[in-house]
């Protein structure tokens, strides 16, 4: 059957401009500078650390990869494979990796792509699920996370504090992006992370043990303590009723008269108003002291919370909660001379047999590794000598039988 019609003629045409083009495929140097975080867990692991892993990843956004799933094929492959793979392509600043054995939890943060990696003893962990149900009225919001936190790293010490403590305080502020004070949003500063450095006088912790027997025999000093909050900001300087109003949280007003009873508490008549709040709203814990009272340079989420408004501040915590305990510090990616251990001391002679020692093997390995391509690059040779003696006798033979044939 004929065509019918006539040929179809484009007539949309999708422009497409070369410098916008150009300028979005270019990062900048303050998004080359973001760090970016990958959270994995290593090996078999029980369902709560899985949900820790989770919790941890909420924690690292928006820089982190939320969904990032493992594959159980290569539980073998180690954190300097991920490291060399991810940190080029994906721009991968640090891997945070969890794992269990029989007898503790391991989170070990490593710097990407040559270290170093500082290896931490899970003492203790609590889950945002678990916070959140004994919360009265725990904070939901997905908004919160699509910013960075604010680090607080607290009781770390100045410059003459040890290494590894300076170390400890580089890495947990490293793993975030930097805040540039004059140049930063108010509105986007939600959320808080708390790394609080813990020292103890072990000599009076053993004398408290004996006295109680049972109670924390796991305490050690320098230990981690890792919280999370969001920051909740609420207008003061109005009544609280009024306030309720303003964030459109409006009460139950059937049993009332008029909107000046609630206000005042009282009808016309002079007789207390009926109770109008519902429960649950109304908190113990509601920021009215003066000193959590701060005027807002711009403005903040939520109703009521505008510049040169005096809000009070509160904090919720959203978790994880963890505590951690450095023991090993490796100067490569999960690899190399071992910098700090918090439960082996070794003398200069020990440290420097155990880095020749070290040496011969890498140098031992090197000498292998050339063995074994040599022995592979020969045998590769011989073969293909053979097959070219095989390719040249065939040859000879159908220019004999060619040659046959003609006589």
């Amino acid at each position: 059957m004929p065509r019918r019609g006539r040929k179809r003629k484009k007539t949309r045409t999708h422009v497409v401009d070369t410098d916008e083009r150009i300028r979005g495929g270019l990062l900048s140097n303050d998004e080359l500078k973001i760090p970016r975080s990958l959270v994995i867990r290593r090996g078999k692991v029980e369902s709560e650390l899985t949900e820790l892993v989770t919790d941890i990843r909420k924690l690292m956004r928006p820089y982190t990869a939320v969904n990032f799933k493992e594959d159980a094929k290569n539980r073998k492959v180690t954190l300097s494979h991920y490291a060399n793979s991810l940190s080029t392509s994906m721009g991968v600043t640090h891997i945070l990796a969890v794992s269990q054995n029989s007898n503790r939890v391991t989170l070990r943060v490593g710097r990407t792509p040559g270290g170093p990696t500082l290896s931490f003893r899970v003492k203790r962990f609590t889950l945002g699920r678990q916070i959140r149900s004994v919360q009265r009225r725990p904070y939901d919001s997905t908004k919160a996370f699509e910013s960075p936190p604010v680090v607080v790293t607290n009781n770390f010490g100045d410059v003459s504090a040890a290494p590894h403590v300076k170390l400890m305080r580089i890495t947990f502020q490293n793993m975030f992006p930097a805040i540039n004070v004059s140049t930063v949003k108010l509105s986007e500063c939600r959320r808080v992370v708390l790394f609080n450095f813990i020292r103890r006088d072990m000599s009076q912790v053993s004398s408290d043990k004996k006295k109680h027997v049972g109670d924390d025999d796991d305490l050690e000093d320098e230990e981690v303590e890792i919280r999370h909050y969001a920051i909740r900001a609420k207008p003061v300087g109005v009544d609280r009723k009024v306030r309720r109003l303003v964030e459109a949280k409006i009460p139950n007003l059937s049993k009332l008269s008029d909107i000046s009873d609630y206000i005042t508490g009282q009808t016309s008549s002079g007789a207390p108003a009926p109770a109008v709040l519902r429960p649950g709203e109304m908190s113990d814990s509601e920021p009215e002291d003066e000193d959590t009272q701060v005027v807002l340079p711009g403005k903040y989420r939520g109703k009521g919370n505008n510049q040169a408004q005096k809000s009070a501040l509160k904090l919720v915590e959203l978790g994880p909660r963890l505590r951690i305990k450095l023991y090993k510090v490796e100067r490569g990616m999960a690899s190399g001379d071992v910098m700090y251990h918090a439960y082996e001391n070794k003398t200069p002679e020990e440290v420097k047999a155990l880095k020749q020692r070290k040496e011969g093997e890498a140098a031992l390995k090197k000498r292998r590794r050339e063995e074994q391509e040599a022995n592979v690059a020969r045998k590769q040779a011989a073969k293909d000598e053979k097959l070219a003696a095989k390719k040249a006798r065939k040859k000879e033979r159908e220019e004999k039988a060619m040659a046959a044939l003609r006589g």
